[in-house]
């Protein structure tokens, strides 16, 4: 047996375990196709609770506010250049 399982066959292990593992995922009735979707939307970050609804709309308020002023304010600063 000395040399049989040298690092040459470290790669055949590996594949093997994860063969195992995913019959066992089929196995046991999950859905590789969902798990993988699942695991990649909660990396990305898409599986987070929507926002406080009221906290949402105090801050779409407060933005729409600014938005406004903003634009005021950069109306007045055009002055008698923008005729040009």
């Amino acid at each position: 047996m000395g040399h049989s399982l040298d690092i040459h066959y470290t790669h055949v292990s590996i594949m093997f375990g994860i063969a195992l593992f995913t019959l066992w995922l089929l196995l046991a009735g999950y859905s590789i196709r969902n798990l993988s979707a699942r695991a990649i939307f909660s990396l990305t970050g898409y599986l987070r609770t929507r926002p406080d609804p009221w906290l949402e709309s105090a801050l779409r308020t407060a933005f729409a506010e600014f938005d406004r002023e903003l634009a005021m304010i950069m109306q007045d600063r055009r002055g008698p250049d923008a005729a040009r």
